[in-house]
């Protein structure tokens, strides 16, 4: 119980830092993030937290692939800190290998 409590306090936190900053359309980034998830109820918990998050945009989690697709604002929000979200929130989430890649290209 006190462990769902913190990580309540946790999601409310991040939260409430989202209404600090409105990231502008141009600098948005796509993750694809694969999950755990496989019911309506979890798609729905996945989206309604990670949309609150500081500098994601868009959250849409297609549950025929597991996928999480999110648009987000590099400057506010890092992958890690979404899949660190999401596995706060009970799921499994990895990051697509795809898109590590392309953020070595990057770092390089």
């Amino acid at each position: 119980m006190k462990h769902l409590l913190a990580k309540i306090v946790l999601i409310a936190m991040i939260a409430s830092l989202a209404s600090l900053s409105i990231a502008s359309a141009d600098g948005l980034k796509e993750l694809k993030i694969k999950t755990s998830a496989s019911s309506s109820s979890a798609k729905d918990k996945i989206e309604s937290i990670t949309i609150l998050l500081k500098g994601v945009e868009e959250s849409n989690l297609n549950l025929d692939d597991k996928i999480l697709t999110v648009m987000y604002n590099p400057e506010l929000m890092s992958p890690d800190m979404l899949v660190y979200t999401i596995n706060n929130l009970g799921f499994k989430a990895e990051i697509q290998e795809d898109e590590k890649a392309k953020d070595k290209d990057k770092k390089s």
